[in-house]
């Protein structure tokens, strides 16, 4: 293997295995309090990443746009953790590949890019994907109870999508890794102390040790060295290259699930991963979407 293709191998699998990582997390900590311990645990990492590449954290360009970022990103997190305390790690995998459909689709409403009849396609046969994996083979799922976590999920994708967009003009003017990192403390220092006050410290003395693993990995791995590898592997491989890595990580959540949290592989998971995958692949072959924009 190439030392290009393992810096964009070991992120998908981090992010892969990610939503496995959520899911356990979410058995003791609300939300709020497991991204407030991501980004205690990340911020430190892509500080110390931006330090042996010799990156210039200051003066930082567009200080309000950062913010405004750190509330979108810690937004996303939320919503995106609320919708999987209700949802499988294999339905959320699923549903957030879409989110590039989305980002195009918020680019053609707000910035006037142009969103070709392939992308419609790709939309609609991605929207129908999600159908199948809520459907599950049981039309009760449809009942907001059983599919609210799925559609808060899905919400996510918006919000991934508010980010992506909102943030373009700041990605060309700062280092992503440097914009990264100061997105994840400023809003680490919003809502660290939050958590603390609100929680306190005694609730994260008494975890469970798969809890703190599980919390290590999100915050470490796949938020601050999944960033850094992936950025790199980027600059090194084409768009086309980079594309088939993206398919690879609800793959890994899929079979990890199954393995770890005993999620059934069912008729309908396949249905709808196949019908998502197809629709993202149209609206990515034939629209031309960013395929560095998949990463949520």
């Amino acid at each position: 293997m190439r030392w290009s293709s393992l810096l964009l191998v070991l992120p998908v699998l981090f992010w892969g295995i990610s939503y496995i990582a959520i899911k356990v997390v979410l058995r003791e900590l609300e939300p709020v309090e497991m991204i407030s311990v991501r980004f205690l645990l990340a911020a430190p990492v892509l500080y110390l990443i931006i330090r042996l590449k010799r990156l210039r954290l200051w003066p930082l360009p567009m200080k309000a746009k950062l913010v405004v970022g750190a509330l979108v990103v810690f937004l996303h997190f939320w919503v995106m953790a609320t919708g999987m305390k209700e949802t499988s790690a294999s339905n959320t995998a699923w549903i957030l590949t879409t989110a590039p459909i989305f980002i195009a689709l918020l680019g053609w409403v707000y910035l006037r890019e142009k969103f070709t009849g392939s992308q419609w396609l790709g939309l609609a046969l991605a929207l129908a994907g999600v159908l199948a994996l809520v459907y599950n083979g049981n039309a009760a799922n449809f009942g907001w109870i059983h599919t609210r976590g799925d559609v808060i999920v899905l919400g996510s994708c918006v919000t991934w999508a508010i980010y992506t967009v909102g943030t373009r003009e700041v990605t060309t003017r700062v280092n992503p890794l440097v914009a990264t990192f100061w997105m994840v403390s400023i809003a680490g220092a919003v809502f660290i102390p939050f958590t603390l006050i609100t929680t306190g410290p005694e609730k994260f003395l008494t975890l469970d040790a798969n809890t703190n693993i599980s919390l290590v990995f999100l915050g470490v791995f796949c938020l601050a060295i999944a960033f850094w590898l992936w950025s790199e592997g980027l600059a090194r491989q084409t768009a086309a290259e980079v594309g088939v890595y993206l398919y690879i990580e609800p793959l890994v959540t899929m079979v990890g699930a199954w393995i770890l949290l005993g999620e059934m592989i069912t008729v309908w998971l396949i249905v709808g991963a196949i019908m998502i995958s197809l629709g993202v692949y149209v609206s990515e072959k034939f629209g031309k979407l960013r395929l560095q924009e998949h990463d949520v």
